[in-house]
């Protein structure tokens, strides 16, 4: 879990604005996992970094708005957030200019044409997980991945999503349905299924601990330098 107070953060922040880039890249480091985490099940290996690196330049341009009124972590992810969304409306706009515009948060991930989850997973429970949740509304698996991931209270998704604590109460809840649907239709066999769901919080502390492991790219830093 990326590690920082809210208070040193933003000043780190506030300094990387005025240019000291020491500053941005210690920053960088302190919430690299994170993000990278973020959006590792959620677009291509190739877009990543792109968006690691779009995602800080934007808390630079965003912190003048932001600064005392959220925590830094809820802003960083609200940030991500955005980019996100921003990165899937332009590979819609490209890939079906002729054909209905789809609601990006009911879509689940699987359904941009992203790559499949990479072969580094090493036991199946975790490797059913991940695709299950590629498998979700887009919506539901980003709630589902700052619950059990990022370990956020109810009332800091709310934050990140920008809605009442009360509707992140009820993503939460179909999220979990749904996660549980696509487990049931993708395990290989009743055992892998029974294992899945008798242990799925263990399991996802054990894909996010595994993910913190292995960051993006084998491990390359984004261009944070280059953030003017």
């Amino acid at each position: 879990m990326c590690k920082g107070r809210d208070d040193d953060d933003f000043a780190l922040l506030e300094a990387w604005r005025r240019g000291d880039r020491v500053a941005g890249a210690v920053l960088f480091e302190r919430h690299y996992e994170c993000v990278a985490r973020f959006f590792h099940n959620k677009v291509s290996e190739e877009a990543q970094e792109d968006l690691l690196h779009d995602t800080f330049e934007g808390c630079l341009k965003a912190v003048a708005r932001f600064r005392g009124q959220a925590r830094f972590r809820n802003f960083l992810f609200a940030i991500a957030r955005n980019v996100l969304a921003e990165h899937l409306r332009r590979r819609q706009r490209r890939q079906a200019r002729t054909g209905p515009e789809v609601d990006l948060e009911e879509t689940p991930a699987a359904d941009f044409g992203l790559s499949p989850v990479g072969a580094a997973i090493q036991h199946e429970e975790q490797r059913l997980l991940l695709e299950a949740l590629r498998h979700i509304p887009l919506i539901h698996q980003i709630t589902l991945e700052l619950h059990y991931w990022e370990e956020l209270t109810t009332e800091d998704i709310a934050e990140v999503l920008g809605i009442p604590v009360g509707t992140v109460r009820a993503r939460l809840r179909d999220g979990r349905a749904h996660l549980q649907e696509q487990i049931r239709k993708i395990a290989s066999s009743p055992e892998m299924l029974e294992s899945t769901l008798d242990n799925l919080d263990e399991w996802a502390r054990r894909v996010r601990d595994h993910l913190g492991a292995n960051p993006v790219n084998g491990g390359r830093r984004c261009r944070t330098g280059g953030v003017k």
